[in-house]
């Protein structure tokens, strides 16, 4: 599985390639990088929901790779942006996109690092993400992702966007 920054940041930065070639950056404002670049660590919420069970049941035990890691909830909020897209509640349903967006990255990558994931979880359990063997070069991944943003920003004069 990748590090918390790598999904963190390969998410804002997919996101922001979107965001300067596909959508503008009038119709996809800063904000939502920040909302994808959350959401795509959120998956790893069941890591303080194993302490906090583990603290009231006296169980040791993981959740880890578990519920929060399945498609189910791409799905959840794709069809919530949907409707409100349908409404013309554009900013939520961005909102919702980037959420949907952030979460399946953060699935792709735990794949793509061998994870060990439910991904069609409530429905049935499976694991079908190869075993590269690449977790040991995790930090490597993460300097590499964010030099070449950085790269890529400073040839476009855009890093002074985040300054």
């Amino acid at each position: 599985m990748g590090l918390a920054v790598t999904h963190v940041i390969l998410t804002i930065v997919v996101l922001d390639l979107l965001r300067h070639y596909i959508f503008g950056k009038h119709k996809f404002p800063r904000y939502l990088l920040v909302v994808g670049g959350i959401a795509g660590l959120f998956p790893d919420i069941d890591i303080p929901l194993t302490w906090v069970y583990s603290f009231l049941t006296g169980i040791k035990g993981s959740l880890h790779g578990t519920f929060t890691h399945s498609l189910t909830f791409v799905i959840i909020f794709l069809i919530i942006g949907a409707i409100l897209h349908y409404n013309k509640n554009m900013k939520w349903a961005r909102i919702c996109y980037v959420i949907a967006f952030g979460w399946f990255s953060h699935l792709s990558l735990d794949c793509l690092y061998g994870g060990y994931k439910d991904f069609l979880w409530p429905f049935f359990v499976t694991n079908f993400c190869p075993q590269w063997g690449i977790g040991q070069h995790a930090t490597s991944i993460d300097a590499l992702i964010l030099v070449a943003w950085l790269v890529h920003e400073e040839i476009h004069n855009n890093i002074r966007d985040y300054i």
